[in-house]
C-alpha cells in the first residue's frame, strides 16, 4: 500500500481533542475522523508534489514556506507517524502561495530523473510516462487547493497525516 497523504478538515473542538492525545491514541482518533469528516487523499504523490513545488523532499520540510506547509502541515503533532496540523488562520497564506504556482512552467521543468536522483517517494519516476506522472501531480495539487479553500470557507482546521 505504501505511505499515503491524507488531509482531514476538523473543527476547533476536534483539534483541541487531538492535541491532548498520545501518539497511538492520536493515530486511532485521526483514522476515525478521516472516516467521518471531509477528507482528501492524494495517495503517494505527496513527496513528488513537495519536490516540484519546493525543490526538496517532504522529509526535510522548509521553514516559513507556505508551499512546503501546504504538503506537510505547519504544527507537527506526531513525528513517527507524521501527523501535523494547519490552523484555519494559516490557510489564506497557503492558498495564496498555491494560487501563484505556474503549472505550465512546472510542467516544462518537470524532470522525473531529478525526482529519482533525489530519492523522492515513491519509486515510480522512471517507470511511468512523464506526462501521466505530471498529470497525477497536477491533479493532486488542484484537489489540494480546492480542499484548502473549502476548509477556509467552512472555518475548519486541517490535519495532515502521512503514513
Amino acid at each position: 500500500m505504501g505511505i499515503q497523504a491524507c488531509y482531514t478538515a476538523i473543527s476547533e473542538n476536534e483539534l483541541s481533542n487531538l492535541i491532548e492525545l498520545n501518539e497511538q491514541t492520536l493515530l486511532d482518533e485521526l483514522e476515525e475522523l478521516e472516516e467521518e469528516n471531509d477528507t482528501l487523499d492524494i495517495g503517494k504523490m505527496w513527496d513528488g508534489l513537495h519536490f516540484i513545488l519546493t525543490g526538496t523532499s517532504a522529509s526535510t520540510p522548509l521553514e516559513d514556506s507556505p508551499l512546503s506547509d501546504a504538503i506537510v502541515g505547519v504544527h507537527v503533532m506526531d513525528e513517527e507517524n507524521f501527523i501535523a496540523a494547519i490552523g484555519n488562520n494559516e490557510l489564506p497564506e497557503i492558498i495564496a502561495a498555491l494560487e501563484t504556482v505556474d503549472l505550465p512552467s512546472l510542467k516544462a521543468q518537470f524532470n522525473p530523473q531529478q525526482l529519482n536522483d533525489n530519492d523522492i517517494y515513491p519509486d515510480i519516476w522512471l517507470s511511468q510516462d512523464k506526462d501521466s506522472l505530471f498529470t497525477e501531480l497536477e491533479q493532486a495539487l488542484t484537489e489540494l487547493l480546492h480542499f484548502y479553500r473549502r476548509c477556509l470557507s467552512d472555518d475548519k482546521h486541517v490535519v495532515v497525516g502521512i503514513y
